[in-house]
């Protein structure tokens, strides 16, 4: 009897295991579309034991050993680690193809063109210096690019604030993850502290996680031998067991503007970020706007300078009965060139020339002015004595303001107007200057030129007629400058635009060869841990046929079971 004891044993056992084993094949089919589902596949083993028959010991059916999840770690690694530089490499695409769409360097609408205008206008009014439809084409042109100037770092710095909120945003979907992957690493532990039970929910939901994790960051994945996951960034961990260190952001003004910093939540210690989403941000951010914010400004401080260098020695229709420096000093007792002055724009060791025209008789008084700035001696100029110098003048009063600026105003019936500056002082201070601001945010016509289109300054001489400095001014276009890299104005802004288009087309080959190495393996992942119904077909059909058998083989036991007991 203990023989067909045995061998219900063993038909039960089938039974059991090939239920399970069918089990296993639905909950594969029916997450074929779970992206985020691992494949599963029970591992049967022979039971030992079983009455002697014979001197042989039989065996005491079948069980299920093991559930085994096909997943490859190594794999895991590789594709995490893909996955933050195609993320990184997008974000960084995505933030450049932005200001090239600023630029809308393909239109008739774009900074070059309003470039050209203004120049173009010059040499027009070269010829006819008295044309005062010229003039006025002339500050429309100069407004225009003023605009568009500040139109472009407007959008430059709200791209950059965009980026903040989308680190910010980045950086509390990171720290939720973190939080939930510790959660999962202590109901992992928890859940097979037997030994007996894979987790394979748990494990599929935590996996997901820690591979968004990594399109946010580039993490460093470390699995215990209880079951766990550590998770480091950089060489600083960020999630042990069920604790995470948290991650928040932190926004301090840099550079003008506000900066988003992620740091970790429980020291406030800076993360180091070399890859993902949040690395791809924080340049766009830091490089790329940043960079443009600092050529655009640099462009409009070269054309504000080169322009009022040449502007304020010359002399429109008419000249000045009094004006004011745009610019002041830090300390009016200090050498214009030191940084105590703390001038934005250079002076250098010259002279220029005042000229100062009684407007009745037409009788002229010309004085030559010193800028004393070799650095030899203690006589080096300063606004206060540059101004002791001008007002020594007949004819024309000069002083400082109480903001450090210098002042001039002549006697009634007269005006004046400047020429020759081989020092640069009066672009540096903002005397008879055109252009106004010292970068691409404060950039604008000077009020008085705007107000009197006059004085815009076309002559060299004064006498009717004479356009050259005008023709100097057109000049500029094409004229070499120390404040932008020794390159013209017009070559410094399309070395900036050229210089953007071979930057994005760079980074769309990067985020195109991420993507591809990304799709390779993720294909292989789904060689691997993805489930093909197919397969799982030819298990459901072997797996049927198995029980059907053992079913089968139940029945025969019970009918000799019941003609044993039969004969009793």
């Amino acid at each position: 009897m203990s023989l067909f004891g045995a061998s219900f044993q063993i038909g039960r056992s089938a039974l059991a295991a090939y239920q399970a084993a069918i089990s296993i094949v639905g909950q594969n089919v029916a997450n074929v579309g779970n992206p985020d589902y691992t494949r599963q596949t029970g591992r049967l083993a022979a039971e030992a034991g079983g009455a002697p028959l014979g001197g042989t010991t039989m065996g005491g059916g079948v069980r299920l050993a093991t559930l085994e999840r096909h997943a490859n770690e190594a794999l895991e690694r590789r594709l995490r680690m893909a996955m933050a530089q195609r993320a990184g490499a997008e974000e960084t695409y995505n933030a450049l193809t932005q200001i090239e769409a600023l630029y809308n360097e393909l239109s008739d609408e774009d900074l070059s063109s309003d470039l050209n205008e203004l120049f173009s206008t010059f040499a027009t009014l070269q010829t006819a210096p008295g044309d005062t439809s010229t003039r006025s084409l002339i500050l429309a042109a100069a407004e225009r690019i003023s605009r568009t100037m500040l139109r472009q770092r407007e959008t430059l710095l709200q791209q950059a604030v965009d980026l903040n909120d989308t680190t910010e945003t980045a950086a509390l979907r990171a720290n939720a993850l973190t939080q939930e992957i510790g959660s999962l690493n202590e109901q992992i532990v928890t859940e097979e502290a037997g030994g007996q039970v894979v987790s394979g929910a748990l494990r599929d939901r935590r996996a997901a996680l820690v591979r968004e994790l990594s399109e946010v960051m580039d993490v460093l994945v470390r699995e215990q031998d209880n079951g766990s996951l550590n998770i480091y960034i950089g060489s600083e961990p960020l999630v042990e067991f069920n604790r995470s260190r948290g991650l928040t952001v932190q926004r301090e003004l840099s550079g003008g503007y506000e900066r988003a910093s992620v740091r970790f939540a429980d020291n406030n210690g800076s993360v180091v970020i070399r890859d993902g989403r949040l690395a791809g941000l924080l340049e766009a951010r830091d490089t790329h706007v940043a960079g443009q914010i600092e050529r655009l400004d640099e462009l409009a401080r070269g054309l504000i300078y080169e322009v009022n260098r040449v502007h304020s020695g010359g002399r429109g229709l008419v000249g000045y009965t009094q004006t004011s420096g745009s610019y002041a000093v830090q300390d009016a007792r200090a050498a214009l060139n030191s940084s105590a002055a703390n001038l934005t724009f250079p002076v250098e060791n010259g002279t220029f020339i005042v000229n100062v025209q009684d407007c009745d008789s037409g009788r002229t008084i010309t004085r030559q002015i010193e800028v004393d700035l070799d650095g030899l001696g203690t006589g080096d100029t300063t606004l206060t004595s540059l101004a002791a110098a001008l007002n020594d003048v007949p004819g024309l009063t000069a002083s400082v303001t109480t903001d450090s600026r210098l002042q001039l105003a002549t006697d009634s019936g007269q005006e004046l107007w400047f020429s020759e500056d081989t020092s640069g002082a009066l672009a540096a201070l903002g005397v008879a200057n055109f252009f106004e601001g010292t970068n691409a945010a404060t950039i604008t016509v000077k009020s008085a030129v705007r107000d009197d289109p006059r004085l815009i300054a076309a002559s060299l001489t004064g006498e009717r007629g004479d356009g050259n400095n005008a023709g100097l001014l057109a000049s500029i276009a094409e004229t070499q400058s120390a404040l932008l890299e020794n390159q013209s104005i017009q070559d410094f802004h399309a070395s900036t635009v050229n210089m953007l288009a071979v930057t994005t087309s760079g980074a769309l080959s990067q985020h195109e060869a991420a993507d591809a190495v990304y799709s390779g393996l993720f294909a292989q992942r789904e060689a691997i841990s993805g489930v093909s119904l197919d397969e799982e077909a030819i298990n459901l059909a072997k797996f049927e046929k198995a029980y059907q058998g053992a079913t089968r083989y139940l029945s025969v036991v019970d009918s000799l079971t019941n003609e044993l007991m039969a004969l009793v």
